[in-house]
């Protein structure tokens, strides 16, 4: 496929659904930088993602810290002069444990992450992006975020990021950068290896489509968004869940 002149930024973007992102972008054109805290891992995806198709660079960044967020762009604009897209993915999940036991600096975290690190990113994204005229702006958010699963840090900092996005695309239509957000359920990646397949199972028999996704499913509905095909979409909140977020309660009945 030929190169489409275009850049994303991808957080998270070593492991799991960053990863699918990655390797869906570089092979449709799209050049790719990706962010991540684990440089050993950062170096083994961008030398596994390497394609004809499109340029890829790693940086080893805490998205956490806006000055890092600043030298993930700056290193951006120096490899490529642009920013077109920006897929806040990184994130951190919590121990589902009651409040009175929940570490307060695992809670700090999540803020600082899950929230703070998709705000730094995509304010100095739009910064970037503004002088074109044009960009999109992807957040990861969570069924956690919508329905009221186990995790009272987690779950509310999802929902936190699935309301900073409709109101930024409000901000932002008139130029225009659109903001989405993509709400994935259960998605079979890296951490799932950890559970057994008795536990993929019973997580599975309270999906409506008793399906996992893999992270290329939600890579190809991000493509999607940030193609000219959605061009009038933004501000809109995504679910890619299999059903999950639909069912409240229907499997108390049996079905």
């Amino acid at each position: 496929m030929a190169k489409s002149n275009r850049v994303a930024v991808i957080t998270g973007g070593a492991r799991g659904i960053g990863k699918g992102m990655a390797r869906t972008f570089t092979k449709r054109g799209i050049d790719v930088v990706i962010a991540d805290k684990d440089g050993d891992l950062l170096e083994k995806t961008v030398s596994e993602l390497k394609t004809a198709e499109a340029s890829i660079y790693g940086f080893k960044a805490d998205i956490s810290k806006v000055d890092e967020v600043d030298k993930l762009f700056d290193f951006t604009m120096k490899q490529f002069g642009q920013v077109d897209i920006l897929i806040n993915n990184a994130g951190v999940a919590e121990p589902l444990v009651p409040i009175t036991e929940v570490d307060l600096k695992i809670m700090d975290e999540i803020i600082n992450v899950d929230f703070k690190g998709v705000f730094y990113c995509s304010r100095r994204a739009v910064k970037e992006m503004k002088p074109r005229k044009s960009g999109n702006i992807i957040n990861m958010g969570s069924i956690d975020g919508y329905v009221s699963l186990p995790g009272v840090v987690y779950g509310p900092m999802k929902a936190a990021v699935q309301r900073f996005t409709t109101v930024l695309a409000r901000e932002l239509a008139s130029i225009p950068i659109r903001v989405n957000c993509i709400v994935p359920g259960l998605v079979l990646t890296e951490l799932m290896e950890e559970l057994s397949d008795r536990d993929v199972e019973l997580m599975l028999k309270y999906v409506p489509m008793h399906k996992a996704l893999v992270p290329e499913d939600v890579a190809n509905l991000a493509y999607f968004l940030v193609s000219d095909e959605a061009r009038y979409i933004t501000g809109s909140v995504i679910t890619a869940d299999s059903g999950a977020s639909a069912d409240a309660g229907w499997h108390a009945f049996g079905l």
